[in-house]
């Protein structure tokens, strides 16, 4: 997709609460880990550590890094990718 998104799963991440990040945003875009969705502008991926595990949880986006993230902070992340107004 245009905007490439990754979760962090690895454990510092994942215990501080990536998987339910993960897990909202597949259900908020339609799609599952290693899908695109159809208008080819988003694609959701997981990865383990990416080495800021003192930011956790942490989502990338094109390799841009968004430390501390919660469900809540990746849906206004996608809609401020969309476009659309927090």
């Amino acid at each position: 997709g245009r905007y490439q998104i990754s979760v962090c799963l690895g454990t510092a991440c994942y215990v501080k609460g990536s998987g339910d990040i993960y897990n909202k945003l597949m259900e908020k875009l339609g799609i599952v880990g290693g899908e695109c969705t159809p208008d080819g502008r988003f694609s959701l991926d997981a990865c383990r550590c990416i080495g800021a595990c003192g930011l956790a949880p942490t989502l990338t986006v094109n390799d841009e890094v968004h430390p501390k993230m919660t469900p809540e902070k990746a849906i206004e992340l996608l809609n401020e990718l969309r476009g659309e107004s927090v």
